[in-house]
């Protein structure tokens, strides 16, 4: 039951972020909704958990995003998965950070570097632009926040 109410939510968001978000763009960037639910998730649970938001998360981003190889968001997301919950087990564990702007911040960075290598390694041409860049990381953050504080009083209620 958790697997098909995983998909209907990854379904339901990426509707939404290919259908809603283009209009709501600024400076050519609007928010990646599944990066949001995968820093989320990596967060507050082990990595081996968001297999599903990671595999089928990234599978539609990349058959909804017309500009990007089947299976590249698949990888990029699970780089960020692992990575996050790396972090969030040891590092900032240690130290009582709260870790989810940066999280958020980092995430969004890592994930366009890792579409822009591949593009480059694939020589695709691409236009990517500073202000780009950061309108998404201010869109991510500004819904990464309460969404994050929302899933987390929910996930221990």
């Amino acid at each position: 039951m958790k697997f098909i109410l995983s998909l209907v939510i990854i379904f339901i968001l990426i509707i939404l972020q290919s259908s809603l978000y283009p209009y709501l763009a600024i400076y050519g960037a609007f928010p990646n909704l599944i990066l949001i639910m995968v820093v989320i998730l990596s967060t507050l649970r082990d990595y081996k958990k968001n297999l599903i938001w990671v595999m089928f998360g990234g599978l539609f981003l990349d058959i909804f995003s017309f500009n990007n190889f089947l299976g590249i968001s698949i990888v990029g997301l699970f780089l960020i998965s692992y990575l996050i919950h790396f972090l969030s087990q040891t590092t900032f564990r240690k130290t009582g950070i709260p870790p989810v702007i940066l999280f958020g911040i980092s995430a969004t960075l890592i994930y366009k570097f890792f579409l822009i290598l591949v593009f480059l390694i694939a020589k695709f041409s691409f236009e990517l632009s500073f202000s780009q860049v950061l309108s998404q990381i201010i869109y991510n953050t500004i819904l990464l926040i309460p969404l994050f504080y929302l899933i987390k009083k929910f996930q221990h209620a």
